[in-house]
């Protein structure tokens, strides 16, 4: 008994440490996702700026301007990493219960709708039935998935990166408020650093996805002209 004992706590320890190394292999952050956290941080920022500008008149204290964007920018990098750690166990958690679908199929045809499931439709369409069968199999030799969804040490770095990341990509937003004293001149410059950076950006998007570098950049640049402009005809 005590060696059936062992043996399981063994097989409970490598099974664990199979899936482990395979979500860390598979959990970094791609470019895309790195340039759509900056974005989303900007154009968080850039309306957050702009709402104050449009609340007070302009009449607000600098320091009152600029310690409420370091908040803003801390409390979405703060969000965006913990959106972060919610996505992975929701992705992580539908992975395995497919993996388990594919391994519990008792037919050919029931794992091979369980693989088609599990995957892109694109990918899925362009298979042939035996890419589909040498996967099922593959699957079905592989360590049992864990019945209970997990979060890394790694998947806690990530997101402690994107914290950084969004906190670091939109801290030069509140500059302005920092080094020039007139409110009205420190929104308008805040708000073209945004519009420059959303440019910026834009343009790596538009590199990483192969379409125009510079419609992708005036694009977003003028997603966040409009909300400047939106909020300026409202008094800001």
């Amino acid at each position: 008994m005590s060696t059936e004992i062992a043996n399981n706590k063994a097989y409970m320890s490598t099974r664990e440490s199979y899936w482990i190394h395979t979500v860390k292999a598979s959990g970094d952050l791609g470019s895309i996702d790195r340039v759509n956290e900056v974005l989303f941080g900007l154009i968080m920022v850039l309306t957050f700026t702009c709402s104050i500008s449009a609340a007070t008149g302009g009449e607000e204290e600098l320091s009152t301007i600029l310690w409420s964007a370091l908040g803003c920018n801390v409390a979405w990098g703060f969000v965006d990493a913990l959106m972060y750690l919610f996505s992975i166990l929701l992705e992580r958690g539908e992975a395995f219960a497919s993996i388990r679908n594919i391994r519990n199929a008792t037919t050919e045809e029931s794992a091979h709708d369980a693989v088609t499931d599990a995957l892109p439709p694109l990918v899925a369409q362009i298979l042939k039935k035996e890419h589909i069968i040498f996967i099922s199999n593959e699957l079905k030799n592989l360590p049992e998935p864990p019945t209970k969804v997990f979060l890394t040490l790694h998947d806690l770095v990530q997101a402690v990166k994107i914290f950084v990341l969004v906190f670091l990509s939109t801290f030069p937003v509140t500059i302005p408020f920092i080094f020039i004293e007139n409110v009205h001149v420190a929104i308008r410059v805040s708000n073209a650093i945004a519009l420059i950076l959303l440019f910026l950006f834009g343009v790596y998007l538009g590199k990483q996805t192969s379409r125009s570098r510079i419609i992708t950049g005036v694009a977003f640049a003028l997603i966040g002209s409009i909300l400047v402009s939106v909020t300026m005809a409202l008094g800001g």
